[in-house]
């Protein structure tokens, strides 16, 4: 798939009309490229290294994400940086920049590492440290080397004297076959299978929280102490963050799983290509066609992630209010006459209380503010500064 985004002119078909009176073969696919590699692809690329430059200061200075996942994220977004670069500069997407095989596989181990972390919770605390973390990303990019030096060598051989074109055929076919297999399919299948185990082990927590709250019902309604009230919420927070947190990396995932799928048909006819089609013009516009379109899917993937990181994660819309410097803007003080807002002497009293009261006294602030705000953005408005703070701790 790599090379495929640049057109040859070396099949003599590619000189005859696509229909009558249209243009060539080659025309129309350089009508196609324009549209979806330029036209499309430049905007998308300019928004993405945007955003993707956002996602790495958000990243740098959040405190709460595991560190394992903050280093697969940051990663993740360098790579997006410098695949949208080179793809604005070149529009060859796939050609200059080998950027397919190390996202996908750091992808790939985001889905592991909470696969672990949901299925095996213990046992993912001695498995996947930071040691480990180094090396798997250190053994990404050493494949994603690896994968690409048969590119490499048919690059530099194209334009080599006649007696070296059977050598060109052979090493395009390995790359062919090793570009679909270890840049698409494994990924691809991989990233399906833990997005279904994620899915499964969030639904088993959420059922388990779901017990572990009624069980706490109960106990509010017994004698139980008061110091055990607070310990119990306190782990169920810890809870909830560790589940929002992989439940927006699975969207991640999701959303980088189906802008992935326009490679599957290029990945099949790279490999089945050489056997059983023959040099026509209906495989090579196919091919070239379906290219630009994994191009374009791969340039919006690179730009979708830090919209998900925005939309799902309430401690990232604060970090970059903060970062762009528009914490204390204006417009954000325009909210309904209905919300309530919590004095500052309640706020005082309530830091005083034990860990359990003030748990408490946050559930009701909470449901306080979501019967006067519709959403959760305005939910967070409704508080001071202070509380904002606080919620967020419990929320997040």
């Amino acid at each position: 798939m790599t090379n495929n985004t640049t057109t040859s002119g070396s099949v003599p078909c590619m000189q005859q009309e696509a229909w009558l009176g249209g243009p060539t073969y080659l025309g129309f696919l350089d009508y196609n490229r324009l549209i979806l590699l330029s036209v499309l692809g430049l905007p998308v690329c300019v928004v993405g290294i945007f955003t993707s430059g956002l996602s790495i200061c958000l990243f740098c200075r959040d405190k709460t994400t595991p560190r394992t996942t903050r280093k697969f994220l940051l990663v993740t977004s360098l790579i997006d940086v410098q695949f949208l670069l080179f793809s604005m500069l070149y529009l060859q997407p796939l050609t200059f920049c080998g950027r397919g095989c190390p996202l996908n596989w750091v992808v790939v181990l985001i889905g592991v590492e909470r696969f672990l972390v949901i299925c095996f919770p213990v046992r993912s605390k001695v498995w996947w440290n930071g040691k480990v973390t180094n090396r798997l990303i250190a053994a990404c990019f050493g494949l994603s080397t690896l994968v690409r030096f048969p590119l490499i060598s048919y690059l530099a051989l194209e334009n080599a004297r006649p007696e070296w074109s059977r050598v060109e055929a052979w090493l395009y076919q390995i790359h062919s076959f090793t570009d679909s297999i270890l840049v698409t399919l494994i990924p691809l299948s991989i990233l399906i299978i833990c997005s279904l185990q994620i899915g499964r082990g969030l639904r088993q927590s959420d059922r388990f929280r779901r017990e572990q709250s009624e069980q706490q019902q109960h106990w509010r309604q017994g004698t139980a102490p008061i110091d055990r009230q607070g310990e119990g919420t306190t782990s169920n927070c810890s809870v909830v963050k560790r589940v929002k947190l992989t439940r927006g990396l699975l969207i991640v995932i999701v959303t980088f799983t189906l802008f992935m799928l326009p490679m599957v048909p290029v990945s099949i006819i790279q490999i089945i290509s050489h056997h059983f089609f023959p040099s026509s013009c209906v495989y090579y516009v196919t091919l070239h066609i379906c290219s630009f379109v994994a191009a374009l899917g791969s340039q919006l993937n690179s730009t979708a992630n830090f919209f998900v990181y925005i939309v799902y994660w309430g401690k990232y819309r604060r970090m970059l209010k903060q970062l762009l410097g528009c914490q204390y803007s204006k417009h954000l003080q325009v909210l309904p006459t209905s919300v309530n807002l919590l004095a500052d002497d309640e706020w005082r009293g309530c830091r005083r209380k034990t860990l359990g009261l003030i748990c408490m006294t946050l559930r009701c602030c909470i449901s306080i503010a979501q019967k006067n705000a519709p959403c959760n953005f305005l939910r967070q408005m409704a508080c001071s500064k202070a509380h904002t703070y606080f919620i967020s701790t419990f929320m997040y």
